[in-house]
């Protein structure tokens, strides 16, 4: 039996015990002499072939299509094809480990993780791939785990004619927090909170109907949406409760305190500690454990859009806060705060920089404004954000305008369409009105999509910054790379966010999430289902790896970045890494076909 055999890296650590002594039972070493044949073309496939040393060229029709170097796999695409229609030749003297076709059709019928590697689909690829070991999984299995798994109330109901008495007593019968009540047109919900508003009232109880101090605007989560859907309702509307409802109507109640019970992680609390923050002190205290949060999420194997979605919502939270704490009502009620960019889509986990504008209401000044703005942004240093480099920030005066100003501005921006106004025209379609009157902002955005016309010209200087950064693929599919560095960033994210946010303005869609974006260009037809699904999946893969490799920075005390160190990804990571590029050269291809950019 073979004891050479590396099984740290994925897929081959998704084997279980059992598995891997077959796997090594089975195992064989041969040699191929540089420029002898591996695999012929049309030769049937006999065996799963690993390289051990050397360097292995895959030829169609007299082109090379890639090369693999030492640990990578080399036929795992085609071994579920009988035959090879490529073929593999050695261009250096090679050592390959050989592993019997049947056994490995056996394995992939039999463990679906190990399976996935094999997919051609890069989507199915990745998406099974992630799935790691139960443990490694533990809590994104509860993410997305139905509501109904963690206790529901059941729906204890009211006429809409009982009495605050008549609550009260039922609460206490069915020992539970919130009554729910059917009038004529809306369902109601009358809580703990709200009995205890109404004894403070003096009036009484035995002949208030309930109705009259019931809520009506009601959040719900269908009874097999995941339990993280209900998680985000509970952080974004700062409420303690959800409906859980089905289709013949409400099925009853999940509280926060059970949904925190079902869940190891505890964003809400988080959250609920920004809301109760009365000082900087207790703000930065609040926000200090974000970090653990990320940390904990990312080594239990959350998805990284699932990271991203509970960090929205809590940075967020945060600059509302902040500003809150800073600015007097006065000041908040004339203007609306934005955060743009990544912040403004909802993408960034790790704390880059920021990016931040403020709407003034027209005919509104106050001699404070400026200093607020500056304290702001400095306390968003605290916290641990960096000022932009690009100084997109409210300290700013450019970012801090009237809406008069701004409708100025984006009209500015769509007739001169030199690269820096294209750069801000970008910022700004992502922008999400985070606290003040957000009115403001909304007649911006519809001002600027009623007033944007077809124009051709536009929308290819809009799209044109892709072509500014080189994808780092080069000849043969190999990495290409600065000293060892790859910006993923410059090499794929941006090509990536970018090309979606291109076709978003065109087709006029006001949604700035990137995900949500290749979701409604898909249901548009803009987008087919597959090129959606590889776009969606390499995005993911892309940010993945920017988180764990900036986990790792982080901790060194590194200077937060996009660059990663080819030398520290696993074989498997460069293999994904590798194909995720490919479908970002693809895109990035079709986008400058589509907005005609080899005619600027």
């Amino acid at each position: 039996m073979s004891t050479l055999f590396e099984f740290s890296a994925l897929p081959y650590r998704s084997l279980k015990p059992s598995e891997r002594e077959r796997f090594e039972s089975a195992l064989d070493i041969q040699y191929f002499a540089n420029g002898h044949t591996v695999i012929a073309a049309g030769a049937p496939h006999h065996a799963l072939l690993i390289l051990n040393k050397g360097l292995i060229a895959e030829e169609e029709n007299g082109e090379v299509l890639t090369v693999y170097s030492e640990q990578e796999t080399i036929n795992s695409k085609a071994l579920l094809n009988e035959t090879a229609q490529q073929q593999w030749v050695a261009i250096d003297d090679s050592l390959v480990f050989s592993i019997p076709r049947e056994l490995i059709l056996e394995l992939i019928r039999s463990n679906p993780q190990f399976g996935a590697y094999f997919y051609q689909d890069i989507a199915v690829r990745m998406t099974a791939l992630a799935q790691q070991t139960s443990e490694e999984n533990e809590l994104q299995a509860l993410l997305l785990a139905p509501v109904t798994a963690a206790y529901i109330h059941p729906a204890q109901w009211l006429s809409a004619d009982a009495s605050i008495l008549d609550a009260a007593r039922r609460m206490q019968s069915a020992h539970c927090t919130a009554v729910l009540i059917k009038n004529a047109e809306h369902i109601g919900i009358f809580t703990q909170r709200d009995l205890r508003d109404f004894v403070i009232s003096e009036l009484p109880a035995r002949s208030t109907a309930i109705a009259n101090y019931a809520h009506y605007r009601l959040h719900s989560v269908a009874d097999d949406e995941p339990i993280h859907a209900a998680m985000l309702l509970m952080t974004k509307h700062t409420i303690s409760r959800v409906i859980v409802r089905r289709a013949d109507g409400a099925l009853g109640i999940l509280e926060q305190v059970d949904l925190l019970a079902f869940l190891t992680q505890h964003s809400h609390l988080i959250q609920s500690q920004i809301e109760r923050a009365v000082s900087m002190d207790e703000l930065a205290q609040a926000w200090s454990h974000v970090d653990k949060l990320i940390r904990q999420q990312h080594r239990q194997g959350v998805k990284v859009t699932l990271i991203a979605d509970t960090l929205r919502e809590l940075h967020r939270k945060l600059l509302a806060k902040t500003w809150q704490l800073l600015a007097p009502a006065e000041i908040s009620a004339n203007v609306c705060l934005l955060c743009l960019g990544s912040e403004g889509r909802g993408e960034q986990i790790l704390a880059n920089d920021q990016d931040n504008a403020l709407i003034i209401a027209d005919g509104f000044e106050h001699p404070d404004l400026a200093a607020i703005c500056a304290a702001f942004n400095q306390a968003l240093i605290r916290f641990g954000y960096p000022p932009c480099p690009g100084k997109i920030m409210v300290n700013n005066p450019y970012w801090r305008r009237t809406e008069s100003e701004f409708k100025i501005l984006l009209d500015e921006w769509q007739v001169q369409t030199h690269r820096e106004n294209m750069l801000h025209l970008a910022i700004w379609l992502d922008a999400y009105p985070v606290y003040g009157n957000k009115a403001l902002f909304a007649r911006l955005r519809d001002y600027f999509y009623q007033g944007l016309v077809e124009n051709d010209s536009l929308l290819a200087h809009f799209a044109l910054p892709i072509e500014q950064f080189d994808t780092p693929l080069g000849f043969f599919s190999q990495l290409r790379s600065k000293g060892g560095l790859l910006d993923l960033k410059k090499g794929g994210i941006f090509t990536l966010v970018h090309g979606i946010r291109s076709l978003a303005l065109k087709a006029k869609l006001s949604e700035r999430n990137t995900y949500r974006r290749i979701e409604i260009l898909k249901q548009k037809d803009i987008l087919s289902p597959t090129l959606a699904s590889d776009l969606r999946e390499s995005l993911a893969y892309l940010q993945s790896l920017q988180l764990k490799y900036g986990l790792i920075k982080a901790q060194q005390g590194k200077l937060l970045d996009y660059g990663i160190e080819l030398a520290q990804l696993t074989t498997l990571e460069r293999d994904l890494l590798k194909d995720t590029l490919a479908v970002v050269k693809r895109f990035k291809q079709s986008i400058a076909h589509q907005f005609k950019l080899n005619t600027l």
